[in-house]
């Protein structure tokens, strides 16, 4: 299995486009699907090392209607975070889930213009971690806060039976 992609390596990665070029998701590497980047969240992971979402926008807009972060964009945000962190991708805002980032890839869109993409592995390394942390998902405005409802303490019989 290929090392995980950090956020250092990403920024290099990006750092050799042009900033005005747009980003977007390319997922599921059986049947490649292009999203639309949502946003970035740097957190930790269960086991605590940092760990930064890349994620795809919650809006159902087709790809080019609204304005699409760009690499300068997200070179600003990555910025900001551990450089050592790893990057995994959160995708399905319908039901989070954390996923394993792979290589940035350059192409074209639709009217031929450039367009760099944030991808998953090839099938044979992708990966999906299970669930995204619930605070992210809070985090990118996927869900609500919530909290589990207070429990009441049971009483003990009298007499102490069952």
């Amino acid at each position: 299995m290929a090392p995980e992609l950090s956020v250092g390596e990403l920024l290099e990665s990006l750092s050799a486009s042009d900033r005005d070029v747009v980003v977007r998701l390319w997922i599921n590497p059986f049947a490649r699907t292009a999203r639309r980047l949502g946003g970035v969240v740097p957190t930790r992971d269960d086991a605590g090392r940092p760990v930064v979402f890349i994620a795809e926008a919650k809006d159902t807009e087709s790809l080019g209607t609204l304005p699409e972060p760009t690499v300068g964009d997200l070179l600003d945000q990555l910025s900001a975070c551990d450089r050592d962190a790893v990057v995994q991708l959160a995708l399905n805002p319908d039901f989070p889930m954390a996923h394993r980032a792979g290589p940035v890839a350059g192409a074209r869109d639709e009217k031929d213009r450039p367009v760099l993409f944030l991808t998953e592995p090839d099938e044979d390394e992708a990966e999906q971690f299970g669930p995204l942390l619930p605070h992210v998902a809070v985090a990118l405005a996927w869900h609500e806060p919530t909290e589990a409802p207070p429990r009441r303490r049971r009483g003990t019989r009298p007499g102490g039976g069952q």
